[in-house]
């Protein structure tokens, strides 16, 4: 399957930054000015966040507790009424939301496992999104794990048809993902 970038669809090259002192941070500044236009994780999550009206969906293959924190805040920031975790019972996603199903519940968050029985294993995802409604997304290499700060991770936050072709990808999971039962 292939997509491309619509005329109208638009970009921002999004990055975490491992903690000082970084090699990277020190040689961005020799590839020219363009690097000042990078937003960190955190600002693109949360202008994602503040962005959704209808629905804010995450999608992450890697949760522990302190990446739960981080989206959970998400959630408590947003407008949105519909909030949507979509993670994988393989890893330790699983049994950290089930440590954390009291603070999900109280900011009114869905959790759906796309793991789903194949022939051999599991068909499952290794993708990372945080969507608002159908409008603005980030893909990248960010898991919510926050623990992972000695790794560069990078990402787009695109905006208007791109983000609309990649809300149709994640309502597709939405359907075929099991609900977890947080009671």
């Amino acid at each position: 399957m292939r997509g491309s970038m619509p005329d109208d669809a638009r970009a921002s090259a999004v990055v975490t930054m491992p903690v000082a002192p970084s090699a990277i941070a020190r040689a961005l500044p020799t590839t020219g000015i363009s690097h000042a236009s990078l937003m960190t994780t955190q600002q693109a999550l949360e202008q994602i966040a503040d962005a959704a009206v209808g629905s804010l969906t995450v999608m992450t293959p890697f949760l522990n507790r302190d990446g739960l924190s981080l989206v959970l805040e998400l959630f408590r920031r947003t407008p949105a009424p519909l909030r949507r975790l979509i993670i994988r019972r393989v890893g330790s996603a699983h049994t950290t939301v089930l440590a954390g199903r009291k603070d999900l519940i109280a900011a009114d968050v869905s959790v759906l496992d796309y793991t789903l029985p194949a022939e051999v294993g599991f068909e499952t995802f290794h993708a990372k999104v945080v969507l608002a409604d159908q409008n603005i997304a980030y893909v990248g290499s960010a898991n919510m794990t926050v623990y992972a700060r000695y790794s560069m991770e990078l990402g787009l936050m695109t905006e208007n048809r791109a983000a609309k072709v990649i809300a149709s990808v994640v309502r597709a999971v939405e359907r075929i993902a099991t609900p977890v039962d947080l009671r």
